[in-house]
């Protein structure tokens, strides 16, 4: 059928040109919106509502799925979302409040697969940016942060021997991964991207100052992810570009860094301090009610039980709360009520939540972009697949709002696939000559 005048109007309104920026700018609001939500928690929501039906305006104005050719990867993320309803429909009902609660908050894992399915390639300009922006965001946050903390530092000191941090936002384990992808995110930019002069020296500098920070805000998952993935990118652009000098160089600063930061940062010592004296009271029982290692050691105890009483099919997430309190009451009485924890470990949640069934489905639905991205050498995605990946075995990242969106959107956008460079227009004397030869 010919196309009508109103599919003609939509194809002009939604231009391939036209929704990359859209595509850009409410990408730009979800990164942004992470770190606001304390201040405007509806913020990230509206950045993934305005990607997906912009995604969804393009596909009907042209009447395709521009990235069809990548549904598998894309949609595998899905499988999550459907693991959700399925587990949570088997054990409660839809009416469950608490159910109806964690639906929307994972709807993420389907709104932002189709967004990426439904968008056009993206401009190379456009995903610098918006890595850009999250380095931007932390180095505004960690500002804020720093700040904070020279004005009451002896307070502060004194919270990192007491298994507490300086207070971040958003909240100071989401921040530590930030900060590691922004640190990674722009060290791939300097090895690979063609920057103007003045931007690679302030890019240079920025990472330089996020590295520096993350030993300041001493918080142990975001000191590992941020040294393995740094290991990784520094094996890759040895391996894969050759430039083993810039990595020895490299190699050495980092140590050089690492060691200042041991001997200046009174955070880094008193977290080491902390660590060392929780790791000495694993055997006791009651130190889980103060300490955050044993606390958490525990936590992989009483999932445990709840694994071993319901090994296929779990307890469901709605109903592991409770299963997890009744095996702290019977098998650690020590502990208080005020004290249970959840398993903090995201495999070993989904194990004692879903089952062996719904792990081994976690982990096809979240891991098979990885193969893919792994034979693609795509190296800002193994970088942001590392990162949370070591994040999932002391946290279960992906059971709040910010964790969701730090754990998938990032992925998804170091996944996304670039559109081929447009030719540049004819500047008005070129177009004149070209037709006047």
């Amino acid at each position: 059928m010919p196309p009508t005048a109103v599919d003609s109007s939509m194809q002009r309104f939604f231009s391939e040109a036209r929704v990359q920026r859209l595509g850009a700018f409410w990408s730009g609001l979800i990164i942004v919106g992470i770190f606001a939500s304390g201040a405007v928690r509806v913020l990230p929501s509206i950045g993934v509502a305005g990607l997906f039906l912009t995604g969804v305006g393009y596909a009907l104005a042209h009447r395709c799925v521009a990235q069809w050719a990548r549904w598998p990867e894309t949609l595998s993320f899905g499988l999550i979302y459907l693991l959700h309803v399925a587990s949570g429909l088997w054990q409660a009902r839809l009416a469950d409040a608490a159910l109806q609660q964690d639906l929307v908050l994972e709807l993420p894992f389907v709104l932002l697969p189709v967004s990426f399915l439904l968008l056009p390639g993206w401009r190379p300009g456009h995903k610098r940016l918006l890595w850009l922006v999250l380095i931007g965001c932390c180095l505004a946050a960690a500002a804020g942060a720093a700040a904070n903390y020279w004005h009451h530092h002896e307070e502060i000191n004194r919270l990192y021997l007491q298994s507490q941090v300086m207070p971040t936002a958003p909240d100071h384990i989401r921040f530590s991964l930030l900060v590691s992808m922004a640190v990674l995110a722009g060290a791939v930019l300097l090895a690979t991207g063609r920057l103007p002069k003045r931007l690679r020296h302030a890019l240079l500098g920025a990472v330089l100052l996020l590295f520096l920070f993350q030993h300041l805000l001493a918080v142990r998952s975001g000191l590992v992810t941020m040294y393995a993935a740094i290991a990784l990118g520094l094996g890759w652009l040895g391996w894969q570009l050759g430039r083993w000098k810039t990595v020895l160089v490299g190699g050495l600063a980092m140590a050089a860094l690492a060691g200042a930061c041991l001997l200046l940062f009174p955070t880094l010592q008193n977290k080491i301090t902390n660590t060392r004296d929780d790791s000495a009271r694993l055997e006791t029982v009651g130190a889980a009610n103060n300490y955050s290692v044993t606390a958490r050691v525990y936590s992989y105890a009483a999932a445990w039980g709840v694994v071993r009483a319901h090994p296929v099919a779990g307890v469901g997430k709605v109903k592991l709360e409770d299963a997890m309190a009744w095996q702290y009451h019977a098998r650690f009485p020590e502990i208080g009520p005020e004290h249970y924890l959840l398993p903090h470990n995201q495999f070993l949640y989904n194990l004692a939540a879903y089952g062996a069934v719904g792990l081994v489905v976690f982990l096809f639905g979240f891991y098979y972009p990885l193969w893919l991205g792994i034979r693609r050498r795509n190296i800002m995605l193994l970088l942001m697949y590392l990162i949370v990946s070591l994040s999932f075995t002391v946290e279960y990242t992906l059971e709040t709002q910010i964790g969701v969106l730090t754990g998938l959107f990032f992925i998804l956008l170091a996944a996304a696939p670039t559109a081929p460079p447009q030719p540049a227009r004819p500047r008005p004397t070129e177009g004149f000559l070209a037709r006047a030869g």
